[in-house]
């Protein structure tokens, strides 16, 4: 029993965890002072709970609810900016979903190695759970698209122990079903001790090859999407110098 255990540990709590470790250790030397909500086309940074700055989906720029004149050459800037927050920054959630996801893939392998998809009804059932609460780091009520203040700051402290509490919970869980299958199983003379062991160490081998594959590939996501998002920095300072009304409303500084 405590050889089982101790590979419950290192297969469960160790692969579910690394879910995490790929994308809200994620840290991007960017910061954003003020929330960012997109909405059908629209960018609107907020202050105090109240939009400040608005793009909206005709590349017009209000501040304080005042539209600001624009020549075609600065519409034109303003065009070109709007189009790449609205492709990187939503990516920011598909990022944390995929997270989720290797969780998901994990708890199938496992279910499907012992032929128990009812055992880990619980498990599932948190997963989506959690699930929903990245979706919800991102997404308000109304359905936008909101970039947090602080984000990456957060997602290095507050987040990161948020969601690996969280897969602790799933872990246990698991750990709980999989003794119920197991249990099952053994009850009925499908396995013995040593076919056990066997079993084990393949399944084993299986997910470290799966999760060192999957994190290597959202290692490289979560470096690209840094990347732009440290371009989208870049491109705000040339547009705030078209646009000098801009400089006191900054959506990302570096």
């Amino acid at each position: 029993m405590i050889s089982r255990d101790k590979v419950m540990n290192k297969l469960l709590i160790g692969t579910l965890l690394l879910s995490s470790s790929s994308v809200f250790a994620q840290s991007c030397p960017v910061d954003v002072p003020n929330p960012i909500h997109l909405d059908k086309g629209n960018i609107s940074v907020y202050e105090q709970g109240k939009p400040k700055l608005l793009i909206d989906n005709n590349n017009n720029v209000y501040i304080n609810g005042e539209k600001v004149n624009l020549t075609a050459m600065q519409q034109k800037a303003v065009e070109a900016y709007s189009q790449n927050v609205q492709t990187y920054l939503p990516q920011m959630a598909q990022l944390a979903q995929e997270g989720v996801g290797m969780a998901t893939d994990v708890l199938g392998e496992v279910a499907n190695s012992f032929d128990s998809q009812d055992a880990f009804k619980n498990v599932e059932t948190l997963i989506a759970q959690f699930g929903q609460q990245a979706h919800e780091k991102f997404y308000n009520q109304q359905g936008e698209f909101v970039m947090p203040a602080d984000v990456f700051s957060n997602m290095d402290t507050n987040w990161k122990t948020e969601f690996e509490s969280a897969m602790q919970q799933v872990s246990v869980q698991s750990i709980a079903s999989l003794f119920a299958a197991l249990s099952d199983e053994m009850k009925n003379g499908d396995l013995d001790f040593t076919q056990l062991q066997s079993k084990f160490a393949e399944l084993k081998t299986r997910l470290s090859e799966q999760m060192t594959q999957r994190s290597r590939q959202m290692k490289v996501k979560a470096d690209s999407l840094c990347g732009s998002i440290e371009g989208l920095a870049e491109q705000e300072k040339q547009l705030q110098q078209v646009i000098p009304q801009l400089k006191g409303i900054p959506m990302f500084e570096i």
